[in-house]
């Protein structure tokens, strides 16, 4: 059986830095900014929990298992779903990063966007301009993916709306000028939103793989983050989450901190996308996902994850709010070591979302393969 590890995980002795937020407390409209900021703000983790999310437990059991299925078919049959000219962030990928100048192997991913399943609604145009608007594609050799995917992915979009409201509260706290901006851009005005079903493969001594997913941040407004699910692989019987494996944040000063199971919680991160809405009054997280070897003669464990990447349209013009300086973007707390920094990527504002988007994945991409 899975394990039954609770919300009260996050609010252990060692990890007392992960904030706990009630749905409930979400949705009557209480004030939750000082819980938000501390999660979220130059000195905090830049991730939070909530509890209590109706549906989620279910919605989770239907989708997530569906990741080893989809990951296991034949590699003939996978190809059918792969959208090259989406730069593969539409439909299947596996092996199109690479990772110190090889493929990476060690995940498989599957991406759709759960509200639209043609973003561009049509405007062919728009679709040649920015390929990312495609139309979405669901195997048919998984046909309960569909309808699984859309339901969990709804159901973490719509969490997170009362979330990013409470963020716009703890940013005109700070900057007199803001008013809505993270919800406008991110919720109304966009049809962006882009969910990952995530299969990480199973690795042993001999695989010579260390992690499952690189240090990054997210670009997005917020990323929610479904709690993973483990198996052995080949047998596909579920088990406990292995101590050391996992997602990872990096911590404000610098330390990397293991972000504690919680399978009865929805994750929020706070991606880069809110850090320049805000002026920096919000921080971006640093994060990976470190993966478990199987020793000689032991199964190897698969973990299977779901993130939903709630952001602006590709078009959207993202700056800071009025009366706020280019300079606030990155102030509060010393940029990371282990990315990219953000001012490296950052030159200007406004700035179209999609630009940085762009800008981004060509920067990651030399800064993991400096020899290319």
């Amino acid at each position: 059986p899975e394990p039954k590890s609770l919300c009260a995980a996050a609010q252990a002795k060692q990890h007392p830095e992960v904030v706990v937020l009630d749905y409930s407390k979400l949705l009557d409209g209480s004030d939750l900014t000082a819980q938000v900021g501390e999660a979220f703000g130059p000195g905090g983790l830049g991730i939070l929990y909530v509890r209590g999310v109706p549906g989620l437990a279910e919605a989770r059991e239907a989708l997530l298992p569906l990741a080893r299925r989809l990951a296991l078919l034949p590699e003939e049959a996978l190809k059918k779903y792969e959208r090259e000219k989406a730069f593969y962030c539409i439909g299947w990928s596996r092996g199109k990063e690479k990772f110190k100048g090889r493929p990476d192997l060690a995940k498989g991913s599957f991406y759709a966007n759960p509200l639209y399943d043609d973003p561009s609604l049509g405007d062919a145009a728009l679709a040649e301009r920015f390929p990312i608007t495609g139309q979405n594609v669901w195997p048919s050799e998984v046909p309960e993916l569909q309808d699984a995917f859309k339901r969990l992915g709804r159901l973490t979009h719509e969490v997170a709306k009362p979330l990013v409201r409470q963020v716009d509260r703890l940013v005109a706290e700070a900057r007199p000028g803001h008013t809505t901006a993270l919800y406008d851009r991110t919720f109304p005005e966009s049809r962006f939103v882009v969910a990952r079903l995530l299969h990480y493969y199973g690795m042993g001594e001999e695989d010579g793989v260390e992690d499952w997913c690189g240090w990054h941040n997210d670009n997005a407004t917020i990323t929610g983050l479904v709690p993973a699910m483990w198996f052995e692989e080949e047998s596909g019987r579920p088990t406990e989450p292995q101590p050391g494996a996992g997602l990872f944040v990096e911590g404000r000063s610098g330390e990397q901190v293991p972000v504690p199971a919680a399978r009865d919680c929805l994750g929020f991160q706070i991606g880069e996308a809110a850090q320049i809405l805000s002026g920096g009054v919000v921080h971006a997280t640093p994060h990976m996902v470190r993966g478990h070897i199987a020793k000689r003669g032991e199964p190897k464990l698969c973990r299977a994850a779901f993130a939903c990447f709630i952001q602006p349209q590709w078009d959207a013009d993202l700056q800071p709010p009025p009366g706020a300086a280019f300079e606030t973007i990155f102030e509060g707390r010393e940029e990371s070591k282990l990315i990219p920094p953000l001012s490296s990527r950052l030159k200007e504002v406004p700035v179209k979302f999609g630009d940085i988007l762009a800008q981004s994945a060509a920067i990651y991409y030399q800064h993991n393969n400096p020899d290319e």
